[in-house]
Protein backbone atom coordinates (compact mmCIF):
# COMPACT_ATOMS: atom_id res chain seq x y z
CA UNK A 1 0.00 0.00 0.00
CA UNK A 2 1.32 3.41 -0.98
CA UNK A 3 1.98 5.75 1.94
CA UNK A 4 -0.13 8.86 2.24
CA UNK A 5 2.07 11.84 1.52
CA UNK A 6 1.52 14.83 3.80
CA UNK A 7 3.01 18.04 2.52
CA UNK A 8 5.07 20.31 4.75
CA UNK A 9 2.82 23.20 3.74
CA UNK A 10 -0.25 21.44 5.19
CA UNK A 11 1.48 20.95 8.53
CA UNK A 12 2.79 24.50 8.54
CA UNK A 13 -0.65 25.96 7.89
CA UNK A 14 -2.25 23.72 10.53
CA UNK A 15 0.27 24.82 13.15
CA UNK A 16 -0.09 28.53 12.38
CA UNK A 17 -3.86 28.14 12.46
CA UNK A 18 -3.73 26.33 15.81
CA UNK A 19 -1.51 28.95 17.44
CA UNK A 20 -3.68 31.70 15.96
CA UNK A 21 -6.71 30.10 17.59
CA UNK A 22 -5.38 29.53 21.08
CA UNK A 23 -3.24 32.58 21.83
CA UNK A 24 -6.44 34.61 22.11
CA UNK A 25 -8.97 31.92 23.08
CA UNK A 26 -8.92 29.63 26.13
CA UNK A 27 -10.20 26.11 25.50
CA UNK A 28 -13.99 26.09 25.20
CA UNK A 29 -14.38 23.37 27.85
CA UNK A 30 -12.37 25.48 30.27
CA UNK A 31 -14.60 28.48 29.68
CA UNK A 32 -17.63 26.35 30.56
CA UNK A 33 -15.94 25.16 33.76
CA UNK A 34 -15.10 28.78 34.66
CA UNK A 35 -18.72 29.80 34.13
CA UNK A 36 -19.93 26.96 36.34
CA UNK A 37 -17.40 27.96 39.01
CA UNK A 38 -18.55 31.59 38.83
CA UNK A 39 -22.23 30.59 39.15
CA UNK A 40 -21.49 28.38 42.16
CA UNK A 41 -19.08 30.75 43.88
CA UNK A 42 -20.30 32.24 47.17
CA UNK A 43 -17.35 34.52 47.85
CA UNK A 44 -17.89 37.99 46.41
CA UNK A 45 -14.20 38.67 45.71
CA UNK A 46 -13.72 35.31 43.99
CA UNK A 47 -16.87 35.82 41.93
CA UNK A 48 -15.62 39.24 40.84
CA UNK A 49 -12.25 37.77 39.79
CA UNK A 50 -13.96 34.99 37.83
CA UNK A 51 -16.06 37.62 36.06
CA UNK A 52 -12.83 39.45 35.18
CA UNK A 53 -11.24 36.23 33.87
CA UNK A 54 -14.28 35.54 31.68
CA UNK A 55 -14.39 39.15 30.46
CA UNK A 56 -10.68 38.95 29.61
CA UNK A 57 -11.30 35.80 27.56
CA UNK A 58 -14.16 37.46 25.71
CA UNK A 59 -12.07 40.55 24.90
CA UNK A 60 -9.12 38.41 23.76
CA UNK A 61 -11.31 36.45 21.36
CA UNK A 62 -13.12 39.53 20.07
CA UNK A 63 -10.06 41.71 19.59
CA UNK A 64 -7.61 38.98 18.60
CA UNK A 65 -5.16 39.82 21.36
CA UNK A 66 -3.35 37.44 23.76
CA UNK A 67 -5.37 36.38 26.80
CA UNK A 68 -2.17 36.46 28.85
CA UNK A 69 1.04 38.48 28.75
CA UNK A 70 2.92 35.16 28.83
CA UNK A 71 2.34 33.82 25.34
CA UNK A 72 4.05 30.65 26.42
CA UNK A 73 6.12 27.82 25.07
CA UNK A 74 4.80 25.71 22.18
CA UNK A 75 4.04 22.14 23.28
CA UNK A 76 3.03 19.57 20.65
CA UNK A 77 1.91 15.98 21.13
CA UNK A 78 2.03 14.57 17.59
CA UNK A 79 0.52 11.23 16.54
CA UNK A 80 1.78 10.17 13.12
CA UNK A 81 0.06 7.32 11.31
CA UNK A 82 2.09 4.35 10.11
CA UNK A 83 0.94 5.10 6.54
CA UNK A 84 1.96 8.77 6.62
CA UNK A 85 5.04 9.96 4.75
CA UNK A 86 6.52 13.44 5.19
CA UNK A 87 9.11 13.97 2.50
CA UNK A 88 12.33 15.92 2.59
CA UNK A 89 12.11 17.61 5.99
CA UNK A 90 11.54 16.58 9.56
CA UNK A 91 8.31 17.19 11.42
CA UNK A 92 10.25 19.15 14.05
CA UNK A 93 11.73 21.50 11.43
CA UNK A 94 8.28 22.18 9.97
CA UNK A 95 6.68 22.83 13.35
CA UNK A 96 9.50 25.06 14.59
CA UNK A 97 9.41 27.14 11.40
CA UNK A 98 5.62 27.43 11.66
CA UNK A 99 5.84 28.52 15.30
CA UNK A 100 8.41 31.19 14.42
CA UNK A 101 6.17 32.45 11.62
CA UNK A 102 3.12 32.48 13.90
CA UNK A 103 5.03 34.48 16.51
CA UNK A 104 5.70 37.17 13.93
CA UNK A 105 2.22 37.04 12.42
CA UNK A 106 0.38 37.44 15.72
CA UNK A 107 2.96 39.73 17.41
CA UNK A 108 3.46 37.34 20.33
CA UNK A 109 5.93 38.04 23.10
CA UNK A 110 9.25 36.29 22.81
CA UNK A 111 9.51 34.38 26.08
CA UNK A 112 12.43 32.09 25.37
CA UNK A 113 15.98 32.33 26.69
CA UNK A 114 18.23 30.19 24.52
CA UNK A 115 20.81 30.06 27.29
CA UNK A 116 18.97 28.96 30.45
CA UNK A 117 21.69 30.12 32.84
CA UNK A 118 22.59 33.50 31.40
CA UNK A 119 19.08 34.46 30.26
CA UNK A 120 20.27 35.47 26.78
CA UNK A 121 18.73 34.55 23.45
CA UNK A 122 21.29 35.38 20.82
CA UNK A 123 22.89 32.11 19.71
CA UNK A 124 26.60 31.87 20.37
CA UNK A 125 29.21 29.70 18.69
CA UNK A 126 29.81 26.36 20.31
CA UNK A 127 32.59 26.64 22.78
CA UNK A 128 34.75 25.06 24.97
CA UNK A 129 35.69 25.12 28.52
CA UNK A 130 34.18 27.33 31.12
CA UNK A 131 34.59 30.60 29.24
CA UNK A 132 31.31 32.48 29.01
CA UNK A 133 29.62 30.51 31.79
CA UNK A 134 29.43 33.28 34.34
CA UNK A 135 26.24 32.69 36.29
CA UNK A 136 26.37 35.74 38.52
CA UNK A 137 23.27 37.85 39.13
CA UNK A 138 24.11 40.36 36.38
CA UNK A 139 24.26 37.74 33.69
CA UNK A 140 21.48 35.52 35.03
CA UNK A 141 18.89 38.24 34.59
CA UNK A 142 20.28 40.26 31.70
CA UNK A 143 18.09 41.48 28.85
CA UNK A 144 16.92 39.14 26.14
CA UNK A 145 17.41 40.51 22.67
CA UNK A 146 17.02 37.83 20.02
CA UNK A 147 14.27 35.50 18.84
CA UNK A 148 14.19 31.86 19.72
CA UNK A 149 11.18 29.55 19.67
CA UNK A 150 12.06 25.96 20.44
CA UNK A 151 9.10 23.57 20.32
CA UNK A 152 8.69 20.80 22.87
CA UNK A 153 7.66 17.94 20.57
CA UNK A 154 6.41 14.56 21.76
CA UNK A 155 6.02 12.13 18.87
CA UNK A 156 4.10 8.85 18.82
CA UNK A 157 3.52 6.52 15.88
CA UNK A 158 -0.02 5.18 15.63
CA UNK A 159 -1.89 3.00 13.12
CA UNK A 160 -3.52 4.77 10.18
CA UNK A 161 -2.94 7.50 7.63
CA UNK A 162 -3.54 10.64 9.67
CA UNK A 163 -1.26 13.11 11.38
CA UNK A 164 -2.77 14.51 14.58
CA UNK A 165 -1.27 17.53 16.30
CA UNK A 166 -2.30 18.41 19.86
CA UNK A 167 -0.97 21.94 20.32
CA UNK A 168 -0.67 24.03 23.48
CA UNK A 169 0.85 27.31 24.61
CA UNK A 170 2.18 26.70 28.12
CA UNK A 171 3.04 29.67 30.31
CA UNK A 172 5.93 29.73 32.77
CA UNK A 173 4.04 30.51 35.97
CA UNK A 174 2.02 27.31 36.12
CA UNK A 175 4.91 25.27 34.72
CA UNK A 176 7.17 26.43 37.55
CA UNK A 177 4.78 24.86 40.07
CA UNK A 178 5.23 21.35 38.72
CA UNK A 179 6.63 18.59 40.91
CA UNK A 180 7.85 15.02 40.57
CA UNK A 181 8.54 12.49 43.30
CA UNK A 182 9.85 8.96 43.18
CA UNK A 183 7.81 7.16 45.83
CA UNK A 184 8.58 3.87 47.45
CA UNK A 185 6.25 1.29 45.87
CA UNK A 186 4.84 0.46 49.29
CA UNK A 187 3.73 4.07 49.82
CA UNK A 188 0.05 4.26 50.84
CA UNK A 189 -2.27 5.95 48.36
CA UNK A 190 -3.10 8.55 51.00
CA UNK A 191 0.53 9.77 50.93
CA UNK A 192 0.43 10.12 47.15
CA UNK A 193 -2.79 12.09 47.39
CA UNK A 194 -1.20 14.35 50.03
CA UNK A 195 1.72 15.05 47.65
CA UNK A 196 -0.60 15.98 44.76
CA UNK A 197 -2.83 18.18 46.91
CA UNK A 198 0.13 19.90 48.58
CA UNK A 199 1.73 20.63 45.17
CA UNK A 200 -1.38 22.49 44.03
CA UNK A 201 -2.08 24.23 47.33
CA UNK A 202 1.52 25.37 47.85
CA UNK A 203 1.50 26.92 44.38
CA UNK A 204 -0.93 29.50 45.76
CA UNK A 205 -1.57 32.21 43.18
CA UNK A 206 1.64 31.57 41.23
CA UNK A 207 -0.04 29.17 38.82
CA UNK A 208 -2.94 31.60 38.18
CA UNK A 209 -5.78 29.43 39.56
CA UNK A 210 -8.32 28.08 38.93
CA UNK A 211 -5.93 25.54 37.43
CA UNK A 212 -6.20 22.30 35.53
CA UNK A 213 -4.18 19.60 37.33
CA UNK A 214 -2.40 16.96 35.25
CA UNK A 215 -1.10 13.91 37.11
CA UNK A 216 1.14 11.15 35.79
CA UNK A 217 1.51 7.96 37.82
CA UNK A 218 3.84 5.14 36.83
CA UNK A 219 6.29 4.68 33.98
CA UNK A 220 9.71 5.99 34.94
CA UNK A 221 11.24 9.38 35.79
CA UNK A 222 10.56 11.04 32.43
CA UNK A 223 7.44 9.11 31.38
CA UNK A 224 5.44 10.11 34.46
CA UNK A 225 6.26 13.78 33.74
CA UNK A 226 5.17 13.36 30.15
CA UNK A 227 1.94 11.69 31.29
CA UNK A 228 1.18 14.61 33.61
CA UNK A 229 1.52 17.09 30.73
CA UNK A 230 -0.26 14.82 28.27
CA UNK A 231 -3.20 14.64 30.68
CA UNK A 232 -3.52 18.43 30.40
CA UNK A 233 -3.27 18.74 26.63
CA UNK A 234 -4.46 15.61 24.83
CA UNK A 235 -8.25 15.14 24.95
CA UNK A 236 -9.29 12.12 26.98
CA UNK A 237 -12.66 10.57 27.51
CA UNK A 238 -13.84 9.22 30.83
CA UNK A 239 -15.20 6.26 28.87
CA UNK A 240 -13.05 3.23 29.50
CA UNK A 241 -11.22 4.84 32.39
CA UNK A 242 -11.06 2.78 35.54
CA UNK A 243 -13.65 3.72 38.13
CA UNK A 244 -10.98 3.89 40.80
CA UNK A 245 -9.10 6.56 38.79
CA UNK A 246 -12.26 8.57 38.18
CA UNK A 247 -12.98 8.42 41.91
CA UNK A 248 -9.40 9.46 42.68
CA UNK A 249 -9.66 12.46 40.31
CA UNK A 250 -12.86 13.64 42.01
CA UNK A 251 -11.47 13.05 45.50
CA UNK A 252 -8.34 15.05 44.70
CA UNK A 253 -10.39 17.87 43.18
CA UNK A 254 -12.59 18.02 46.29
CA UNK A 255 -9.58 18.01 48.62
CA UNK A 256 -7.74 20.73 46.66
CA UNK A 257 -10.75 23.03 46.59
CA UNK A 258 -11.51 22.37 50.27
CA UNK A 259 -8.13 23.89 51.14
CA UNK A 260 -9.57 27.28 50.22
CA UNK A 261 -6.71 28.88 48.27
CA UNK A 262 -9.27 29.92 45.69
CA UNK A 263 -9.25 32.10 42.59
CA UNK A 264 -5.77 33.57 41.95
CA UNK A 265 -4.83 32.29 45.40
CA UNK A 266 -6.93 34.99 47.12
CA UNK A 267 -10.41 33.73 47.86
CA UNK A 268 -13.25 31.39 47.02
CA UNK A 269 -13.93 27.71 46.63
CA UNK A 270 -12.35 27.01 43.23
CA UNK A 271 -8.60 26.45 43.23
CA UNK A 272 -8.80 23.75 40.55
CA UNK A 273 -11.30 23.14 37.76
CA UNK A 274 -10.32 19.57 36.99
CA UNK A 275 -7.86 16.84 37.97
CA UNK A 276 -6.82 14.52 35.14
CA UNK A 277 -4.76 11.38 35.78
CA UNK A 278 -2.90 9.17 33.32
CA UNK A 279 -1.09 6.02 34.39
CA UNK A 280 1.47 3.62 32.93
CA UNK A 281 3.00 0.36 34.11
CA UNK A 282 6.19 0.79 36.12
CA UNK A 283 9.07 -1.18 37.59
CA UNK A 284 8.17 -3.11 40.74
CA UNK A 285 10.81 -1.13 42.65
CA UNK A 286 9.48 2.29 41.59
CA UNK A 287 6.40 4.46 41.93
CA UNK A 288 6.98 7.79 40.14
CA UNK A 289 4.32 10.51 40.43
CA UNK A 290 4.36 13.85 38.60
CA UNK A 291 2.09 16.88 38.81
CA UNK A 292 1.88 19.48 36.04
CA UNK A 293 -0.41 22.52 36.29
CA UNK A 294 -2.00 24.71 33.65
CA UNK A 295 -3.50 28.11 34.38
CA UNK A 296 -7.12 29.10 33.76
CA UNK A 297 -6.27 30.24 30.20
CA UNK A 298 -5.56 26.59 29.29
CA UNK A 299 -4.63 27.31 25.66
CA UNK A 300 -4.76 24.11 23.64
CA UNK A 301 -6.36 22.66 20.52
CA UNK A 302 -6.07 19.80 18.03
CA UNK A 303 -5.50 19.63 14.29
CA UNK A 304 -5.95 16.44 12.24
CA UNK A 305 -4.32 16.27 8.80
Amino acid sequence: MEPRRVMAQQIREAMISAIGEIYCRPHSETLELLKIARDQEQDEIARDMLDSILANAEIGAREGIPVCQDTGLVIVFAEIGTSVLIEGVTLRDIIEAAAAEAWQKYFLRDSIASDPLRRVQKPEPANTGSEGCNTGPETLYGPDTAKSIPVILHLDQVPGEKLTLHVALKGGGAENCSALKMFNPTTPLEDIEDFIVATVVQAGGKACPPVIVGVGIGGDFELCARLAKQALIVPHSAEGKKICLLNLEQRLLDRINAEGKGVQGFAGSTTALEVRILTAPCHIASLPVAVNLDCHAHRCTTRII
